[in-house]
């Protein structure tokens, strides 16, 4: 195991450390890859992301599937750093394991898989700071937390930026399909459904502007206040960024057990408190979302169960009701104990991609997803997250993201919803506006 140097410092609020951190990682622009992860505090069993600062790659793994790889040359790699490792996986690198395939057209530009050993790593737990350094890197600890601490006193500065770059939003995103096309297309993924092909799929559309210049930065600082998601995200490789205010965990793995939290059933909130509750009494018992989310249940405890050991998949909690800052969802909690022998990713090789992107039967709703998309989802759809020294891991699902190419101007937003033999079109159109509602706010709002 790799040997870090530890170094700790005490704040007096853990949330001005956080921004604090942010800022600070921001603004290093001779790394070219690096990844903020924030849990937002939220309360569950099985935790949030912690927050968690990576910087400055001292060994990188990229995989384009195609020309350089698959999953076991993810997994020796992984193996033999015995270290922290960041990064993602790209929804289309499902083709490295099943005979698959993504013809439609990449916008962003993420490699397929993509992970890296920082040099420098920070922690946030209470309102300790810890930095881990590597040996070689160690010297910097006391000039990087001389500009945290800076950051973190000078509160008016985090204010006046956030204004200097007030005008860098007010954008508006425009659909890849009208309605008209949306419905069109629903219609014949239900000839599907209805012949028995598939049962259940995660039909997916694209939001996007091209041509815009923005601070991505700024942007998430903006996205993250205003969703305060559990599994969010802000991550760069090179001149490509993801935007990422998840709710839904993928998979984690802490000593033998393996957690994954499903996600399957949307509701807005309501201003009215009362309105608002009696709202959600009937969401929590509405059968088609609560059909859903059992389909993508036993999607999920059969890919548990390649990797589990016998009779320890377990269902935790079925349709729960979780309460985010302008949603309801009902997710469910999966977990199992792992098989002796496997090694960490290989774990998530067997279940990726998450069952509440794909459908069931799973290979089958992959093949016609293909087909009835307009552009390649790829991170979108995929995970990001990352394995600890002792080969640990927590990935999220990327969802209620935006993905920025830098270079081409070019801006993404992904949404999708399950589709069944009781779905209709207007219904499923009016729940992608609703995931996409709280990035779509923040663009637009300036």
């Amino acid at each position: 195991m790799t040997q870090r140097e530890r170094f700790t410092f005490e704040f007096s609020s853990s949330q001005r450390l956080k921004k604090a951190l942010f800022k600070f990682g921001s603004k290093q622009g001779d790394s070219k890859v690096k990844l903020f992860l924030d849990g937002n505090a939220h309360q569950d069993p099985h935790g949030s992301f912690d927050v968690l600062l990576a910087l400055d790659p001292a060994n990188i793994l990229s995989i384009d599937y195609s020309v350089s790889g698959d999953w076991e040359r993810l997994n020796t790699w992984q193996k033999n750093q015995k270290d922290w490792c960041f990064g993602h996986i790209a929804y289309d690198f499902k083709n490295a394991q099943e005979n698959l395939r993504s013809h439609n057209s990449d916008f962003i530009g993420f490699p397929e898989a993509h992970f890296f050993v920082p040099t420098r790593l920070f922690l946030v737990h209470n309102n300790i700071l810890t930095g881990l350094y590597l040996k070689d890197k160690a010297q910097h600890w006391t000039k990087d937390l001389q500009q945290i601490t800076e950051l973190y006193q000078d509160s008016r500065d985090h204010d006046q930026e956030n204004k200097r770059f007030g005008n860098d939003f007010g954008i508006e995103l425009k659909g890849r399909w009208t309605q008209k096309q949306y419905t069109q297309k629903f219609e014949q993924i239900q000839k599907h459904i209805q012949r028995g092909d598939i049962y259940e799929t995660n039909f997916c559309q694209e939001f996007y502007r091209d041509h815009v210049t923005l601070n991505p930065a700024t942007l998430f600082e903006k996205l993250n206040a205003f969703s305060k998601a559990p599994f969010s995200a802000y991550y760069q490789v090179k001149h490509c960024y993801a935007l990422c205010a998840s709710p839904e965990r993928y998979l984690t793995k802490k000593g033998r057990t393996l957690i994954s939290q499903p996600i399957k059933g949307t509701l807005k909130r309501l201003s009215d408190p009362k309105r608002d509750q009696a709202g959600v009494v009937d969401f929590v018992q509405n059968p088609k979302e609560r059909r859903e989310n059992i389909m993508i249940t036993d999607l999920v405890r059969n890919d548990l169960s390649r990797v589990a050991a016998r009779d320890t998949v377990t269902v935790q909690e079925l349709c729960g009701l979780r309460t985010y800052a302008h949603v309801h969802q009902l997710v469910t909690t999966v977990s199992a104990q792992m098989k002796e022998g496997l090694d960490p990713v290989q774990a998530l090789k067997m279940t990726f991609p998450m069952g509440s992107m794909t459908g069931v039967p799973k290979i089958r709703a992959l093949q016609l997803m293909e087909d009835f998309e307009a552009h390649k989802r790829g991170l979108y759809s995929g995970t990001i997250g990352y394995f600890t020294p002792e080969g640990d891991f927590d990935f999220n699902v990327v969802i209620r993201t935006l993905l920025y190419n830098e270079k081409d101007q070019y801006l993404s937003l992904s949404v999708g919803g399950a589709l069944t033999s009781t779905a209709n079109a207007q219904d499923e159109y009016q729940e992608c506006l609703l995931k996409a509602e709280s990035l779509r706010t923040v663009l637009s709002r300036g």
